[in-house]
């Protein structure tokens, strides 16, 4: 599988199988509901009697570990897996389902209130929450929440920083947050802005922490932030959780290990034990699979063929759609190898042609990771897709070798050249992964056609983003292959992306695209507005080519024949954070 440099609003990610709309107006003066329409209530088991008890099994993919427990996370431990159990202990306010709308039922939130300029948001929060030591959950827990945000976003507080600094504009759009009572929430901002933007983007990173059990130092903020960032590792101090499950061990490279939360005013788990557990490779975890010892997997788009013996067995195996875009990432930095050569837009959009999306489609992934022009998925379907973009760059050496000859680019020896440079560099290259390096191949040989000479360099996943994100040091790279966003469940804009300093640009700066993506978070008056702005940020990014867009290839569910109500909606690929809860198990295999 593909890895995930960052997930926007949420977490970075080394995407899995399972890794586990809301449009709002501006309309009137009068108070607007945040309701949307429809949410994404998880189904119900319909044909068997729900049974109590049994052992879930979810399988970690390759060179990962969870290893970091606080939902506040730092740069450096901002993975999919983390958060994924983190939700599992301390639920966000709001819950994003897998048709990218707010689940009331998953939130704990009741509803959102926002005045008509988008600058005054109220919060209200279900009444019948409580901490596992039988405190109330309470509006409190949600504002010292935000007070550790801010915290971790100060330069006078040392430890981490917060990795999500900025997004929604938080804290530095915030006037206020305040707890108008026991179970309502109220955040006023300095500037009006995008109120769906903020919901997701803003409203969206907080939860309830349990001050009451973790402030230790509550006169000096740097003193707390310190402490909960040493604790953040050490499994054994999140004892006091709101949420379905409650975590009983964690031993690094081999499984961590919940139990339901008897607590947990939502949807209450049947299972005994829910376990996530560390697998070496993809063969060893398609090994658990055939065995038993794992009941919730992913199949490897290397090891299609062999899927017959998992459907004999009665697996079920289904693809899962993660709302991301996936990218080559090309050095765009002043001292990057070929520095000028990546900031000529006709060189990206040559090497954009020049790469066969359909080949890798079917040849790699087996007909689920549909061509990607952009950086909104076509799949899964969301409102935020712009159809116009279908087959933006599709497959056309011939096109792309014409225009680097246009832009002065000569043939010399099979390699293009210009004024003494050559298109011939390194790419760095995911080495976790059959199918990510197969990917790379195909590029390779699809780009020696047009005269572009790529030699791949393989690494482990962690060392490749070391490199990349050395920016004292850009002349080490030159392109990057394996790395992509997914949005967790925020609002898909562009300022943590494309705006400088962003997380996946390393270079790129344009400042159309700049007013294009601030349009996409001012206070809108309609849905068809909203929508308008979106596109224009959309299609313009697009068409710039600030990376060279990617197939997405969906994750491959393996679902064990005990296993059931493993529903999308449960699963939720699209934004990553699985509702386990609603999984039950029966006796029978």
């Amino acid at each position: 599988m593909k890895k995930r440099v960052r997930q926007v609003g949420g977490v970075t990610a080394a995407s899995v199988v399972l890794s586990a709309g809301l449009i709002a107006g501006c309309g009137t003066n009068t108070v607007q509901s945040s309701q949307p329409a429809p949410t994404s209530t998880p189904s119900k088991a319909s044909v068997q009697s729900v049974q109590k008890g049994g052992t879930l099994v979810v399988a970690l993919a390759p060179s990962t570990n969870i290893n970091w427990y606080l939902p506040l996370t730092n740069s450096s431990n901002a993975s999919i897996y983390n958060a994924g159990l983190q939700i599992l202990l301390y639920p966000g306010v709001i819950y994003i389902g897998s048709d990218y709308a707010i689940d009331w039922n998953d939130s704990f939130a009741s509803s959102i209130d926002y005045n008509a300029s988008g600058t005054v948001y109220t919060i209200h929060l279900k009444k019948n929450w409580v901490w596992s030591d039988g405190k109330p959950v309470t509006a409190q827990d949600v504002v010292w929440d935000y007070n550790l945000i801010k915290a971790t976003d100060e330069s006078n507080v040392p430890p981490w920083p917060n990795y999500n600094k900025g997004s929604g504009g938080v804290p530095n759009n915030v006037k206020s947050v305040v707890a108008l009572d026991k179970y309502t929430v109220q955040i006023t901002l300095k500037k009006p802005v995008n109120q769906q933007w903020f919901i997701y983007n803003g409203i969206g990173q907080l939860t309830a922490l349990p001050e009451h059990a973790w402030n230790k130092y509550p006169n000096n903020m740097a003193q707390e932030i310190a402490y909960l960032g040493k604790e953040a590792t050490n499994a054994s101090f999140f004892t006091v959780v709101d949420g379905p499950f409650k975590l009983v061990s964690a031993k690094q490279g081999q499984a961590w290990v919940l139990v339901p939360n008897p607590t947990f005013a939502g949807h209450k788990s049947t299972l005994d034990k829910l376990i996530f557990q560390y697998e070496g490779s993809a063969d060893s975890e398609f090994a658990a699979l055939r065995s038993g010892s794992v009941n919730l997997g992913y199949l490897d788009p290397s090891q299609w063929n062999a899927r017959s013996s998992l459907l004999q067995m009665g697996y079920k195996i289904v693809p899962a759609y993660n709302f991301a875009y996936d990218f080559i990432e090309l050095n765009l930095q002043k001292g990057s190898p070929l520095y000028s050569a990546f900031n000529d837009l006709k060189v990206r959009e040559a090497l954009e042609y020049a790469m066969n999306q359909n080949q890798i489609d079917q040849d790699i992934y087996h007909g689920f990771a549909p061509p990607l022009y952009g950086p909104i998925p076509a799949q899964p379907k969301t409102v935020f897709y712009d159809p116009s973009l279908n087959n933006l760059f599709a497959y056309n050496p011939t096109k792309a070798k014409q225009l680097l000859e246009s832009d002065g680019w000569k043939m010399e020896n099979g390699v293009m050249t210009k004024n003494g440079q050559k298109l011939q560099f390194t790419m760095l290259v995911d080495s976790g992964s059959e199918s990510t390096l197969q990917e790379a191949e195909l590029v390779q040989q699809d780009w020696k056609q047009i005269g572009v000479d790529v030699t791949l360099q393989q690494m482990p996943f962690n060392q490749e983003i070391g490199i990349m994100s050395d920016t004292k040091n850009p002349g080490k790279w030159a392109a990057a292959a394996g790395t992509g966003i997914t949005y967790g469940g925020s609002y898909p804009s562009g300022e943590l992306l494309f705006e400088p300093g962003g997380l996946d640009n390393f270079g790129y700066n344009d400042p159309t695209a700049d007013k294009l993506i601030a349009k996409t978070t001012e206070p809108v008056s309609s849905q068809a507005e909203n929508m308008k702005n979106f596109f224009a940020y959309e299609d313009y990014i697009a068409k710039q080519l600030p990376v060279l867009w990617q197939n997405v290839p969906a994750g491959i569910t393996v679902i064990a024949p005990n296993v059931h109500n493993a529903t999308t909606q449960v699963l939720n690929p699209t934004t990553g954070y699985s509702l386990l809860n609603y999984i039950w198990m029966s006796s029978n295999k």
